[in-house]
């Protein structure tokens, strides 16, 4: 199941695999403030969503 990160709650974006609960407070900040993300990737312009916890999560995330 990919979890769509434009519309998840933050429970949903702690869900297997998870990101920590700050971090889907941040996604659900960022995407407040800035707007929807465009693709993937663009999640590690939140602050402290790194390269390394992206390649971990990808395959679960999507923006459709």
């Amino acid at each position: 199941r990919s979890i769509n990160i434009n519309k998840a709650t933050a429970e949903e974006l702690t869900s297997p695999p998870p990101p920590p609960e700050e971090k889907a407070l941040a996604i659900i900040e960022y995407r407040e403030t800035n707007g929807a993300f465009r693709e993937t990737a663009d999640i590690m312009k939140v602050s402290g969503i790194g390269e390394a916890l992206y390649n971990k999560i990808k395959d679960d995330i999507d923006v459709s």
